[in-house]
């Protein structure tokens, strides 16, 4: 498996690959990373970004019976 880190506009992609010799119809796997996010809000990022995938695996500390209820 050959590894090619790319820092490129979108529409340059298929330029990079085919400079790199990767023809049109090899598979590939694709990581996003858009290093322009400031449109994007941060929960986006992280959930996109698998940030917090690890919470997953986590242990659940609480449930519906810790809740409490107050008077108003």
């Amino acid at each position: 498996m050959q590894q090619i880190v790319l820092d490129a506009r979108v529409e340059e992609i298929s330029t990079e690959l085919a400079r790199r010799g990767i023809g049109a119809t090899a598979r590939v796997h694709v990581v996003v990373e858009v290093l322009d996010a400031g449109d994007l809000p941060m929960a986006v990022i992280a959930q996109q970004g698998r940030a917090l995938d690890w919470l997953a695996d986590e242990p659940e500390l609480y449930t519906d019976a810790d809740l409490v209820e107050r008077a108003g």
